[in-house]
């Protein structure tokens, strides 16, 4: 939806914008390649900065909302495109992840506008990124893997993989590792016990 639409979409409703009406918005200024200014969406939105700060957070607490956002997307999109079972299913699903994360336009621009904050957000362990990242892994191992007892500090692991591979190569504007990440996420699994 453009970022016009979405703003008189929201106007056009009766309620007062919240959280996910300000997390839509900077959505769509993200996909359109346009800079997330807070007192731009603060207006779009017909609200005081200070209620916007209130609802989102910072700047930068909304960007890794958005970037959260698009992780569960890419996942979800993911899934379905692979074939296969089992262990070798799981490595594909998470390879098409990355493809698409790799090759996803507006990311690549947003890095190479604010590469430090692409950085921050893509790498912070912490963050809302890696734990949805991690929470996906998880879910992937439970449906597609049940018979593997995969420690947390495994999955934290295959995650920082990815990012420190894939995720911080987006960020300085160069080729994505996706193979070693994918081949060390396989050595990692291949150290798990099967359970029973």
């Amino acid at each position: 939806m453009p970022v016009e639409a979405a703003a008189d979409t929201l106007r056009s409703d009766f309620r007062r914008p919240g959280r996910e009406d300000a997390i839509a918005l900077a959505r769509a200024r993200f996909l359109a390649g346009e800079r997330i200014e807070m007192r731009l969406l603060a207006s779009e939105l017909d609200i005081g900065r200070t209620t916007l700060y209130r609802r989102v957070g910072e700047r930068e607490q909304l960007i890794e909302e958005v970037f959260a956002g698009l992780v569960d997307e890419w996942f979800a999109e993911a899934l379905p495109q692979v074939g296969g079972t089992g262990r070798d299913r799981l490595l594909d699903v998470m390879r098409r992840f990355l493809e698409l994360a790799a090759s996803f336009g507006p990311l690549s621009e947003f890095a190479a506008r604010e590469p430090a904050l692409t950085m921050r957000l893509l790498l912070d362990r912490e963050g809302i990124v890696a734990e949805h990242s991690k929470h996906a892994i998880s879910n992937l191992l439970e449906q597609e893997a049940p018979e593997l007892e995969v420690p947390a500090n495994i999955i934290d692991v295959i995650e920082m993989t990815a990012a420190a591979l894939v995720w911080a190569n987006i960020a300085i504007g160069r080729e994505p590792d996706i193979d070693s990440a994918i081949e060390l996420s396989r050595m990692l699994l291949g150290t798990c016990e099967t359970r029973g």
